[in-house]
Protein backbone atom coordinates (compact mmCIF):
# COMPACT_ATOMS: atom_id res chain seq x y z
CA UNK A 1 0.00 0.00 0.00
CA UNK A 2 1.30 3.23 -0.63
CA UNK A 3 1.36 6.83 1.15
CA UNK A 4 -1.03 7.59 -1.51
CA UNK A 5 -3.24 4.70 -1.39
CA UNK A 6 -3.58 5.24 2.43
CA UNK A 7 -4.01 9.03 2.12
CA UNK A 8 -7.55 7.92 0.33
CA UNK A 9 -9.09 5.54 2.52
CA UNK A 10 -11.76 6.01 4.33
CA UNK A 11 -13.32 4.56 7.66
CA UNK A 12 -15.22 2.00 4.99
CA UNK A 13 -11.75 0.94 3.23
CA UNK A 14 -10.08 0.02 6.45
CA UNK A 15 -9.82 -3.66 7.41
CA UNK A 16 -10.60 -5.20 10.50
CA UNK A 17 -9.26 -8.57 11.08
CA UNK A 18 -10.61 -11.25 13.91
CA UNK A 19 -8.72 -12.72 16.44
CA UNK A 20 -8.38 -16.91 15.98
CA UNK A 21 -6.49 -17.46 18.73
CA UNK A 22 -4.74 -15.35 21.96
CA UNK A 23 -1.35 -16.43 23.79
CA UNK A 24 2.27 -15.16 24.90
CA UNK A 25 4.75 -15.69 22.60
CA UNK A 26 8.39 -16.65 24.59
CA UNK A 27 11.22 -14.40 22.93
CA UNK A 28 14.89 -15.20 23.07
CA UNK A 29 15.41 -13.25 25.68
CA UNK A 30 12.92 -15.49 27.58
CA UNK A 31 10.55 -12.43 27.78
CA UNK A 32 6.70 -12.94 27.36
CA UNK A 33 4.69 -11.39 25.08
CA UNK A 34 1.16 -11.33 24.53
CA UNK A 35 -0.10 -12.18 20.98
CA UNK A 36 -2.82 -12.12 19.21
CA UNK A 37 -3.53 -14.09 15.94
CA UNK A 38 -5.58 -12.65 13.25
CA UNK A 39 -6.94 -14.36 10.48
CA UNK A 40 -4.96 -12.57 7.33
CA UNK A 41 -6.53 -13.84 3.77
CA UNK A 42 -5.19 -13.26 0.53
CA UNK A 43 -5.06 -9.95 -0.86
CA UNK A 44 -3.99 -8.85 2.88
CA UNK A 45 0.10 -9.42 2.30
CA UNK A 46 0.27 -5.20 3.17
CA UNK A 47 -0.61 -6.39 6.41
CA UNK A 48 1.62 -9.51 6.36
CA UNK A 49 4.54 -7.59 4.98
CA UNK A 50 4.71 -5.01 7.69
CA UNK A 51 6.58 -7.54 10.49
CA UNK A 52 9.08 -7.70 7.44
CA UNK A 53 9.61 -3.52 6.97
CA UNK A 54 9.60 -2.89 10.51
CA UNK A 55 12.66 -5.56 10.86
CA UNK A 56 14.22 -3.96 8.22
CA UNK A 57 13.69 -0.23 8.14
CA UNK A 58 13.19 0.10 12.23
CA UNK A 59 9.44 0.19 14.21
CA UNK A 60 8.46 3.54 13.44
CA UNK A 61 5.66 5.53 14.64
CA UNK A 62 2.45 3.40 15.60
CA UNK A 63 -0.47 4.49 17.69
CA UNK A 64 -3.60 2.95 18.94
CA UNK A 65 -6.98 3.28 19.76
CA UNK A 66 -9.75 1.47 21.37
CA UNK A 67 -13.52 1.02 21.96
CA UNK A 68 -15.49 -1.45 22.90
CA UNK A 69 -18.92 -2.49 21.10
CA UNK A 70 -21.31 -4.63 22.84
CA UNK A 71 -23.14 -7.31 20.60
CA UNK A 72 -26.97 -7.42 19.89
CA UNK A 73 -28.62 -9.08 22.07
CA UNK A 74 -29.20 -12.45 19.98
CA UNK A 75 -25.58 -12.76 19.46
CA UNK A 76 -24.64 -12.63 23.11
CA UNK A 77 -23.12 -15.42 24.69
CA UNK A 78 -21.37 -16.61 28.15
CA UNK A 79 -18.16 -16.10 26.12
CA UNK A 80 -19.32 -13.14 23.58
CA UNK A 81 -20.76 -10.53 25.15
CA UNK A 82 -18.80 -7.23 23.23
CA UNK A 83 -16.08 -6.91 20.90
CA UNK A 84 -12.96 -5.20 21.45
CA UNK A 85 -11.84 -3.43 18.63
CA UNK A 86 -8.15 -2.58 19.14
CA UNK A 87 -7.52 0.17 16.05
CA UNK A 88 -3.66 0.49 14.44
CA UNK A 89 -2.15 3.76 12.48
CA UNK A 90 1.50 2.96 11.35
CA UNK A 91 2.71 6.28 10.03
CA UNK A 92 6.59 5.12 9.49
CA UNK A 93 8.43 3.59 7.60
CA UNK A 94 4.80 2.59 5.83
CA UNK A 95 1.46 4.55 6.37
CA UNK A 96 -1.63 1.55 7.13
CA UNK A 97 -4.35 1.30 9.16
CA UNK A 98 -6.20 -1.79 10.60
CA UNK A 99 -7.95 -2.66 13.32
CA UNK A 100 -7.59 -6.24 15.28
CA UNK A 101 -11.04 -7.26 16.95
CA UNK A 102 -11.27 -9.66 20.11
CA UNK A 103 -14.53 -11.37 21.33
CA UNK A 104 -14.81 -10.20 24.96
CA UNK A 105 -14.85 -12.11 27.48
CA UNK A 106 -13.31 -15.24 25.83
CA UNK A 107 -10.05 -12.68 24.47
CA UNK A 108 -10.24 -10.48 27.08
CA UNK A 109 -7.16 -11.68 29.12
CA UNK A 110 -4.46 -11.05 26.10
CA UNK A 111 -5.59 -7.13 25.89
CA UNK A 112 -5.14 -7.37 30.32
CA UNK A 113 -1.87 -8.36 29.71
CA UNK A 114 -1.22 -6.33 26.81
CA UNK A 115 -2.10 -3.55 29.16
CA UNK A 116 0.03 -4.37 31.49
CA UNK A 117 3.00 -5.10 29.09
CA UNK A 118 3.02 -2.17 27.33
CA UNK A 119 3.33 -4.47 24.18
CA UNK A 120 1.29 -6.74 21.61
CA UNK A 121 2.44 -9.23 19.20
CA UNK A 122 -0.01 -9.32 16.26
CA UNK A 123 0.70 -12.83 14.76
CA UNK A 124 -0.36 -13.34 11.46
CA UNK A 125 0.60 -16.56 10.50
CA UNK A 126 -0.66 -19.45 12.85
CA UNK A 127 1.95 -20.89 15.74
CA UNK A 128 1.69 -24.28 14.68
CA UNK A 129 3.50 -22.88 11.21
CA UNK A 130 5.87 -20.96 12.98
CA UNK A 131 6.96 -24.11 15.20
CA UNK A 132 7.35 -26.63 11.81
CA UNK A 133 9.56 -23.92 9.97
CA UNK A 134 11.77 -23.83 12.90
CA UNK A 135 11.85 -27.59 13.10
CA UNK A 136 12.88 -27.23 9.33
CA UNK A 137 16.80 -26.84 8.91
CA UNK A 138 17.49 -23.63 7.22
CA UNK A 139 13.42 -22.28 6.93
CA UNK A 140 13.48 -19.01 8.25
CA UNK A 141 10.03 -18.80 10.17
CA UNK A 142 7.12 -15.86 9.37
CA UNK A 143 7.62 -12.81 11.26
CA UNK A 144 5.35 -11.07 13.62
CA UNK A 145 4.78 -7.57 13.97
CA UNK A 146 5.46 -6.18 17.80
CA UNK A 147 3.72 -2.99 18.44
CA UNK A 148 3.99 -0.53 21.56
CA UNK A 149 0.63 0.41 22.51
CA UNK A 150 -0.57 3.33 25.06
CA UNK A 151 -1.03 0.65 27.99
CA UNK A 152 -2.73 3.28 30.04
CA UNK A 153 -5.32 4.13 27.51
CA UNK A 154 -5.63 0.35 26.66
CA UNK A 155 -6.16 -0.44 30.95
CA UNK A 156 -8.76 2.33 30.83
CA UNK A 157 -10.59 0.82 27.81
CA UNK A 158 -10.08 -3.01 29.62
CA UNK A 159 -11.21 -1.58 33.01
CA UNK A 160 -14.45 0.20 31.44
CA UNK A 161 -15.57 -3.31 30.44
CA UNK A 162 -18.85 -4.53 31.87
Amino acid sequence: MTESDTDQLGPADTPVFAVADIGMTLDADGGYWPTAVIDVGPGDEAITDLARVHAVEGVGDIRTEAAALALAPEQVTEEATHLFVLAIMVTSPVRCTFGISFVLPAQGRVLSEAAEHGHLVIATTSPDEVNAAVDVPGAIPPLWLAIDIDADLLARAVAELP
